[in-house]
């Protein structure tokens, strides 16, 4: 998904090494791992790759706007190694088991937080187990399809054993302006916020790895990669101010020398917080803004304080942190005043970059619910989109606007001339991606990135 939808960065797989570490428990297991993006490759050469591990088990993951594309893929690849078994997970696959199962030849899927189901389900098929033992998996039998409920939450990652880093070719993944080679961990699971149109990976209960597991990590990714970037992949990471202070300090006693970005909310960005994070190696924090419409953010249930926001965002700067907001155009409830708001704000709070996208009412959501008889959602095939199809050319428009008011300002190019006379190619390329995104907006189309 981030490879249509941000082209400027690639993150590793990082669902997939996490069950590979699973997987690695079991003796009998020879692990491969196929990133078909990064490498990257086209279906026929996928499987031709496949085929030449011989699997007896294939897992994947799925995606959204990709759902169709996925599902595409995992047929072909059942058909060219029918022996094998197929195994899917993910947000689609566990809210619509029945419905997969029966339009595919999957074979089996997982239902929820995968990890602790997919050892159950992996012991079950190595040692000869019954399957109807398994709770929370989906699979067919004769009598027809059988969906097991179970457990969608695991208490205790920290049990979890370490993600299988070493299958990652480190090389392959980066993020803007972060000194390569890139890596990315996963110190907790879970967001409490309430937001209305967001898909929770893992639901709104917190769980946390320990800070000496997540330094273990690096140090490992330092030794076998020799990263020097990272991205903590936390839906929240700056939720607990202890827990925060705690893992940094960690990192400094370490002299770990790192740079690292990770994901904020404006309201949990605590002063006490920056400075150590700062000196910890912070190099970037994602904001999840939305809108500078009050009356937006009071409808997708965002309690944003925008003056907060830009005390925020200065506080930063202060620490030579970079910013960069997400911004969502499309609620029904917006207005052209709203969307300028949104505008003037990012371009007053002075974000060094922003990312925006069309609000799209996905499935399991409070907010498709409110609003399913305003969407056209299908599954198969795949269609997520507004009835209304003024709002979708709508949307469009104001994205491409929204992007060209920010990034297109003369400011803007002379504040960031050190990032381009540090990274003159890479900077050209974003410019050149962007264009291509934002032309592809305007043509319907959705441009090829890699």
């Amino acid at each position: 998904m981030c490879s249509y939808n941000a082209p400027s960065m690639l993150l590793p797989p990082q669902e997939l090494i996490a069950l590979a570490g699973i997987a690695k428990q079991f003796k009998e297991c020879n692990l491969t791992l196929i990133d078909a993006i990064a490498e990257p490759y086209g279906l026929d050469e996928t499987v031709k790759h496949l085929s030449s591990a011989k699997p007896d088990i294939i897992v994947s993951i799925q995606g959204f706007e990709c759902f169709e594309e996925d599902m595409h893929a995992l047929v072909h690849i059942k058909k060219q190694i029918p022996s094998a078994k197929l195994i899917l997970f993910g947000h689609y696959a566990t809210l619509f088991p029945q419905e997969i199962l029966e339009k595919t030849n999957v074979d089996m899927i997982i239902l929820g937080e995968p990890d602790n189901i997919f050892y159950a389900l992996l012991d079950a098929l190595v040692n000869g187990g019954d399957l109807s033992q398994v709770e929370g998996i989906a699979y067919r039998t004769e009598a027809g399809i059988v969906v097991q409920k179970g457990d969608e939450r695991i208490t205790h990652p920290e049990l979890l054993p370490m993600p299988a880093y070493e299958l990652l070719k480190a090389d392959k993944y980066f993020e803007p302006f972060l000194k390569p080679p890139f890596g990315l961990i996963q110190s907790a699971r879970g967001c409490p916020y309430s937001c209305n149109y967001c898909v929770r990976s893992f639901g709104k209960r917190l769980t946390y790895r320990t800070p000496d597991q997540i330094i273990e990590e690096i140090i490992f990714l330092k030794e076998k990669f020799g990263i020097r970037s990272l991205r903590f992949i936390d839906d929240t990471f700056t939720v607990h101010t202890k827990r925060v202070v705690e893992l940094c300090q960690k990192m400094i006693d370490q002299k770990l020398d790192i740079e690292w970005t990770c994901l904020s909310r404006i309201s949990t960005l605590k002063p006490e917080m920056v400075p150590i994070m700062k000196q910890a190696g912070c190099k970037r924090i994602y904001f999840g803004v939305e809108s500078g419409s009050q009356k937006v953010l009071n409808y997708l249930n965002k309690p944003t304080d925008l003056t907060e926001a830009i005390a925020t965002i200065a506080l930063c700067k202060k620490y030579g942190i970079e910013s960069l907001a997400f911004f969502i155009i499309g609620a029904p409830v917006e207005e052209e005043e709203d969307f300028y708001a949104s505008v003037n704000f990012a371009i007053d709070a002075d974000f060094d970059y922003i990312a925006v996208s069309e609000l799209i009412p996905y499935p399991g959501t409070e907010l498709f619910d409110a609003l399913r008889d305003q969407v056209d959602f299908t599954l198969f095939p795949y269609k997520n989109e507004w009835k209304d199809a003024s709002m979708k050319e709508r949307n469009k428009t104001r994205e491409k606007k929204f992007y060209q008011h920010f990034y297109y300002r003369r400011k803007y190019v002379l504040k960031n001339a050190r990032n381009i006379l540090r990274h003159p190619w890479e900077y050209i390329e974003n410019v050149r991606k962007l264009s291509l995104y934002l032309l592809s907006q305007r043509q319907g189309k959705r441009a090829d990135y890699m």
